[in-house]
């Protein structure tokens, strides 16, 4: 097939967010250099303006006008060898329980930067509250749409190329059922931290890759 040239997939900004300030932990994930075929290629179809945006959109409001979508949002992204497999993986294992380890973990992430200090013991309300948030049922979770592009992909650690496939999704889930999960979890912890860790919860991104 031929090849298309001089097309950079945006992949190397992946944001999964956590902190307290807001303040990203960057995946370095560098994206095909030279794509060879797409979702599109073989109808003619050129790539999609959101799949670039998305990957690079730092919160709710970002991804929301990037995908036209008035929803709480989660994308996420895999890469290999096999399209069917990655593809199978994302849709039908993976997703629920990434979405769930990540919100547990920018719990975590959260709490222990906002108690950074302070003489209570950080280690046990990082747990008690990590395991408040495993309360969060993510359901009513739908997959609002997906991309996919297969392209040379360098490998640090051998410091060569490879064809990957690079597959792309975006979860969705009603913006008051996914308030209303938080809130059901947190219930009956009254302090400042809960208060904030609410808030920041119910504006959480996440913009998450794995190999």
């Amino acid at each position: 097939m031929k090849k298309i040239n001089s097309m950079v997939f945006g992949m190397a900004a992946l944001v999964l967010m956590a902190g307290c300030s807001g303040v990203p932990k960057v995946k370095d994930v560098s994206g095909p250099s030279e794509i060879i075929e797409h979702k599109g290629t073989i109808f003619g179809v050129a790539q999609p303006e959101w799949v670039s945006e998305v990957l690079e959109a730092p919160d709710q409001k970002s991804l929301k006008k990037a995908l036209g979508i008035d929803r709480h949002i989660w994308v996420i992204s895999k890469t290999g060898e096999n399209l069917d497999f990655i593809k199978n993986w994302a849709d039908q294992v993976d997703a629920r329980a990434e979405i769930s380890a990540s919100i547990q973990q920018g719990v975590a992430d959260f709490t222990g930067a906002r108690m950074q200090g302070e003489d209570s013991d950080v280690e046990e309300t990082i747990e008690r509250y990590s395991a408040r948030a495993s309360n969060i049922i993510i359901s009513g979770l739908n997959k609002e749409t997906d991309w996919w592009v297969r392209g040379y992909t360098r490998i640090q650690k051998k410091n060569e190329q490879e064809a990957l496939y690079t597959y792309i999704v975006v979860y969705s889930m009603d913006e008051d059922l996914y308030q209303k999960q938080i809130k059901k979890a947190f219930n009956g912890e009254n302090d400042k931290i809960t208060q904030e860790l609410v808030e920041y919860l119910m504006n959480y991104t996440m913009v998450s890759a794995k190999d």
